[in-house]
């Protein structure tokens, strides 16, 4: 009976052990760029994701606040457990539960090496949108700035708005899903994944909100889900951002510049509204001593609705979302963003490029 104990302990030393093992050599290849380009981001993590994805997109619900929710349980729930069992001095059954707990972990390591952690080490997507990066002058922020006003202003007065200022959106959500994926397929490039993704809205918008979360796209899922309880600008811009991770933009400065693209190159209204709204205060809130002068420039509808987003978000600002930024620069850095939740604002030379292939 000793003997067989000590081979069922040795037995799952050596599954923990060779479980990180494959952990490690996927985490390894997963940072050569060349490997993480065209073996994953092109290759095994595209299948596999939109194998994932052909059953996810058919079913409505959100499988990332289910899962969030029973991780929540299930972690409360084995915290018990194990206090429960060390305090009973059943020290094996503690033992065991901590066995299965890191085969869990190092499993989800795996399943996350595979499907997203390659994408970050893969090539720009500037190239695949055909902006041309340079370094770039104050005074060139600036005629962006000024361009993308005039756009923004002329697209203004296409859109109603309703009693609070904002605008109305001119579609229903899986319709601009559906605008916002021919978009994609417009830019007629393999660097993104070729299957559609349509977004689910969070039924716990209000919890998201409060972390300080618009949207998150879940690789274990291959689904991408968004707060509904943002402002009707963003939410084009919000959408084409998790539906860029979902078509292999890891890197968020990257997805925004995605999302911006797509919708400013649309010609719908709505979408373009939204891109807009993004772009110009990305410019304007980067041009300097000239903030005042370019912001006297965009019309008060808005102006209105900038203020109607900030007054939003100011009622869910607190120690809760400060702890989830915390722990989201965190996870950035790990996976080789060097700005961590910086890297959400670094697109003002994109946008600046994008000006220049727009003129």
């Amino acid at each position: 009976m000793l003997t067989f104990n000590k081979k069922r302990r040795f037995g799952k030393l050596n599954t923990i052990a060779l479980l990180a093992f494959i952990v490690y050599v996927v985490y390894l290849f997963a940072n050569i760029p060349f490997f993480a380009e065209y073996v994953f981001a092109r290759g095994i993590t595209r299948f596999f994701s939109a194998l994932i994805n052909c059953i996810t997109n058919l079913i409505p619900i959100s499988f990332y606040e289910i899962t969030a929710v029973l991780l929540i349980l299930i972690g409360v729930l084995f915290i018990v457990s194990e206090v429960t069992l060390l305090c009973g001095k059943k020290f094996a059954r503690a033992l065991q539960c901590l066995y299965k707990l890191a085969v869990v972990i190092l499993s989800v390591l795996l399943a996350f090496g595979v499907l997203y952690a390659p994408l970050y080490n893969r090539d720009s997507v500037n190239d695949a949108l055909g902006l041309e990066l340079k370094s770039v002058t104050e005074e060139e922020v600036c005629a962006a700035a000024e361009y993308f006003i005039d756009e923004l202003n002329a697209t203004s007065d296409n859109l109603s708005r309703d009693g609070n200022g904002d605008i109305i959106a001119t579609g229903t959500f899986k319709e601009v899903a559906k605008t916002l994926n021919a978009q994609y397929d417009a830019l007629n490039s393999s660097y993104f994944a070729g299957y559609n993704v349509y977004p689910k809205r969070v039924v716990l918008s209000e919890a998201m909100s409060y972390l300080g979360i618009t949207g998150i796209y879940f690789p274990f899922f291959a689904e991408a889900n968004v707060n509904a309880l943002i402002p009707t600008y963003q939410l084009p811009v919000i959408m084409a951002h998790e539906m860029a991770h979902a078509k292999g933009v890891a890197i968020e400065g990257e997805a925004n510049v995605a999302a911006y693209v797509v919708c400013i190159r649309s010609d719908d209204d709505y979408l373009k509204y939204s891109g807009l709204m993004y772009a110009v205060a990305t410019l304007v809130n980067n041009s300097g001593d000239n903030y005042t002068q370019l912001r006297s420039q965009i019309n008060g509808g808005s102006l209105k609705e900038y203020a109607n987003a900030s007054a939003h978000y100011a009622e869910y600002e607190g120690w809760i979302d400060s702890v989830s930024s915390f722990f989201n620069n965190l996870f950035l850095k790990a996976n080789g963003v060097s700005g961590g939740t910086k890297s959400y604002g670094e697109t003002v030379q994109s946008i600046v490029a994008l000006y220049y292939s727009l003129i």
